[in-house]
């Protein structure tokens, strides 16, 4: 390949990182990212989720450990939560802590909706089985041109395979991730020699008296 290839990386992979989940595949992609084997970008919206994500984390940790609630009644009041200005920022402080090395250096680079990119969200809704929240992170992946989504959910990769076709957008987890490259550059491969075939004929034929 002449290039690296551009990926989209869906929230799901970042809260591994932010969480540190022993999830090897995840681990793996963030070191070859460190290594720039790919160009990276995600979404604005990315951000907030693992933001929102982690506040409710805290929360239910709280109520679970410290208030003895149960996991129906958590799940009951966890859009309520009421995190206290300190346990917000403390919240936030640590899910950037890890995501600070990777944005900063801009070796993912964190893009945003333009009115052109809400109106294919929208598109995007009306056409798909998915929630807005994956209508927005599809939308910046096709709006960058993104070779790959890379995502650890099994619907979103099962919807966005059957919408989009391989040459727009593939869809992978990061266990499957090596294969797909693979593939890709394969495919891209056979189309380099198919052009190099046919500028040949083109070049023989142009010779010819």
């Amino acid at each position: 390949m002449t290039r690296k290839l551009l990926l989209y990386l869906d929230t799901n992979l970042f809260l591994d990182l932010t969480r540190n989940r022993r999830n090897e595949f995840s681990r793996t992609l963030f070191q070859d990212i460190r290594k720039n084997k790919y160009n990276v970008v995600t979404s604005t919206f990315t951000l907030l989720e693992i933001v929102q994500e982690e506040q409710e984390r805290a929360f239910a940790e709280r109520e679970l450990i410290h208030n003895k609630r149960s996991f129906d009644e958590i799940r009951i009041k966890i859009h309520e939560r009421d995190l206290s200005s300190s346990a917000l920022a403390e919240v936030y402080d640590s899910a950037w802590k890890e995501l600070k090395p990777f944005i900063e250096t801009e070796k993912i680079g964190v893009r945003y909706l333009d009115e052109e990119g809400w109106d294919v969200a929208f598109e995007f809704q009306k056409k798909m089985n998915i929630s807005a929240s994956d209508a927005i992170h599809l939308a910046v992946a096709y709006i960058e041109t993104c070779d790959i989504f890379v995502t650890s959910d099994q619907q979103l990769q099962k919807i966005g395979s059957i919408f989009f076709k391989p040459s727009v957008l593939i869809f992978s987890s990061p266990s499957e991730l090596e294969k797909k490259v693979e593939s890709f550059e394969e495919r891209a491969r056979k189309k380099q020699k198919i052009k190099q075939r046919k500028k040949l004929k083109q070049a023989v034929y142009s010779s010819q008296p």
